[in-house]
């Protein structure tokens, strides 16, 4: 029998009232005579709600029979906040040590809340595909996606996303995504001008790369979004380079408590906390809609015959049809948060990886400087990185996602009773899409899953799949009606980047010894941060 401790603890929810009063008349049998009417149906109440609210639901749910990872510990089941740090790790040891058919599920404190895990591509599909609008954010999860960046595509459920993405299709088609390859590559080699003059002049031989990665994506996506490049690369004073910078970092500047509060706490409550290190989240939240209201509004002010040149997402929108500033100003907001941070993440794990594997460096260099190398800047397009061309760039690009997906778990609810399978699922059940433990499955990928091997992407069966038998078996930018948009656009930005810094950079880590671990609130992100220690190919300028 599954979920044996679940089963003694409801058991002791229903029998400790019954238990307590039988107890009580045996050893005082005049005790129920002078023990007043109203408590009694009180607590007789109370004892009917948790047998009939609480107990028998679970006792009766179809969810207790699934098989659960073993280290659930009474009275808080599975519960575990893992120091703050995302669970990677752990759902990985979950899969691997929890014989299952497709379906794990963790139980969470009293054994009153459950959450279920599709672990295979087949359960996936099922929720993901055949029932995908089954399956919205949670409530919760979606007031923090509101809060922050409002009420954009990636918060959206039902009807409401569809219209959206309907919307917003047009930006994100291939033939688009490939005229941006000039802007990719041209900021690219921006970015390592400006590197290679911060490894002139750094004085400690090393350079700390994550908020300057986080910047040159950032301006990317502004000039993308809404056709404004913020210059932001060697300017970490802009607005809105500042804000992004303070509202995902957890460590220092903006405490993960200041940021719960601000999520959480109703309006009059952050009012009284404003000018407290609390209320920062809220302030910067309220700096950032400001700062895309103006931009959204200059915008606006364009002539019909400008605003149909423009070809950013912004653009692109206003002109297919009538929307709201508020409307323009969430996606905007969206698009700059999800646009820039989870490209920042690839490109800081890409390093990092890099640096340990100083072959696949070279032969990634040796590919870039082979296609690219003395060619000008204009005669550089988007054929030039397909996978043809490049194989080896999209290989290692493709590897990295795999073994580092920005977003490694989102939370799903059931808005109807729905089927995963042949598994009957109630409305309200909670559930926890994994692409982390999806990717490294050795199931799947085989018994190298943990390994960064770029090759796996050019040699052997499937090839094309990484060696997998499906792609649906590469869960980074999640698939069906509820896929990553633009994740093509964020794949030809990921070799542009890339290429032009290794092209321009021979690099390792600074210090060897430093223990890297996955962290992050929004997108994964290596902590502390990655410094490294630089060769500027070009000048001959080491830090």
């Amino acid at each position: 029998m599954h979920c044996w401790k679940g089963v003694l603890v409801h058991t002791v929810f229903v029998l400790a009232q019954p238990t307590y009063l039988a107890v009580r008349s045996l050893l005082d049998p005049s005790y129920f005579s002078h023990v007043s009417a109203p408590w009694l149906i009180s607590t007789a109440i109370t004892w009917m709600y948790v047998v009939t609210q609480i107990s028998i639901p679970f006792f009766t749910s179809p969810l207790r029979h699934l098989p659960s990872p073993a280290g659930d510990r009474l009275p808080i089941g599975h519960f575990d906040l893992n120091g703050g740090k995302p669970p990677t790790d752990k759902i990985v040891n979950m899969f691997r040590n929890t014989p299952n058919d497709g379906l794990l599920v963790l139980w969470y404190p009293f054994y009153l809340y459950s959450q279920v895990i599709p672990t295979r591509p087949d359960t996936l599909m099922d929720m993901l595909h055949t029932h995908s609008y089954d399956w919205e954010k949670p409530p919760t999860f979606r007031a923090i996606i509101k809060r922050t960046l409002g009420e954009g595509l990636v918060g959206a459920e039902g009807d409401q996303h569809k219209a959206m993405r309907r919307a917003v299709a047009p930006a994100f088609s291939g033939h688009h995504v490939r005229e941006l390859c000039s802007l990719f590559y041209s900021k690219g080699l921006v970015f390592t001008n400006f590197i290679a003059r911060e490894v002139k002049a750094s004085a400690d031989e090393s350079l700390e790369l994550s908020g300057r990665m986080s910047r040159v994506t950032l301006d990317i996506i502004g000039a993308a979004g809404i056709g404004k490049d913020f210059r932001t690369i060697d300017n970490d004073e802009d607005p809105f380079a500042k804000s992004y910078a303070l509202i995902t970092d957890t460590s220092g500047g903006m405490p993960l408590l200041s940021f719960v509060i601000n999520t959480f706490a109703p309006e009059w409550l952050i009012e009284r906390l404003k000018g407290t290190r609390y209320a920062r989240v809220a302030e910067v939240q309220a700096q950032m809609r400001k700062h895309a209201r103006a931009l959204v509004q200059e915008k606006k002010q364009m002539k019909p015959e400008e605003l149909e040149q423009q070809r950013d997402i912004i653009g692109i929108i206003m002109r297919s049809g009538v929307f709201s500033d508020d409307y323009l100003v969430d996606q905007l907001l969206t698009f700059l948060a999800a646009g820039h941070d989870t490209t920042a993440s690839a490109l800081m794990w890409t390093t990092y990886l890099l640096s340990l594997c100083s072959d696949v460096q070279t032969r990634l260099r040796a590919e870039c400087d082979d296609r690219l190398a003395n060619r000008p800047e204009s005669d550089i397009s988007a054929s030039d990185f397909d996978a043809e061309a490049m194989p080896y760039l999209t290989a290692v690009c493709n590897e990295v996602l795999r073994l580092y997906p920005t977003i490694p778990a989102t939370p799903r609810e059931a808005v109807r009773h729905t089927k995963i399978g042949d598994q009957s699922i109630p409305k309200g059940t909670s559930a926890l899409i994994c692409p982390w433990a999806i990717n490294r499955d050795k199931t799947l990928w085989g018994p190298d899953a943990d390994t960064f091997d770029p090759d796996r992407w050019l040699e052997g069966s499937n090839a094309a799949h990484g060696g997998a038998q499906s792609h649906n078996d590469f869960l980074t930018f999640f698939t069906g009606p509820r896929s990553c948009i633009g994740r093509e656009f964020a794949r030809l930005e990921m070799k542009c980047l890339l290429a032009t810094f290794v092209m321009r950079f021979k690099f390792d880590l600074a210090d060897p010894n430093e223990k890297i671990e996955v962290g992050g609130l929004f997108s994964i992100k290596p902590v502390p941060g990655i410094k490294l220690r630089l060769y500027d190919l070009q000048s001959g300028n080491k830090a």
